[in-house]
């Protein structure tokens, strides 16, 4: 899935700008290295970008102004935020 995150956060920025009005944070979970909370953040800057993982992944990975990475279970809590992203693949 982490290959086709630069495809995915292009179109989700050309096709649904709309969906980030409004908006003054988001958490994109199990957002891995967060290519796509880094071009959310870069096209959006008035938006907090969340990138959380489990600890290992995200370990030792800095973020930017508007982009910070937590890490934790998203089956335990996720961080609070307007909205939240999370890509999954689909089953054939």
């Amino acid at each position: 899935m982490a290959s086709d995150a630069r495809l995915v956060s292009s179109f989700i920025i050309k096709h649904c700008a709309r969906a980030f009005e409004g908006l003054t944070s988001v958490v994109i979970v199990a957002g891995v290295t967060g290519t796509i909370a880094k071009a959310i953040a870069k096209a959006f800057p008035n938006i907090k970008c969340i990138c959380f993982d489990l600890p290992h992944v995200v370990s030792g990975l800095e973020g930017s102004k508007n982009m910070s990475y937590a890490c934790g279970d998203m089956f335990e809590a996720i961080p609070k935020a307007d909205a939240v992203l999370l890509k999954v693949k689909g089953v054939k």
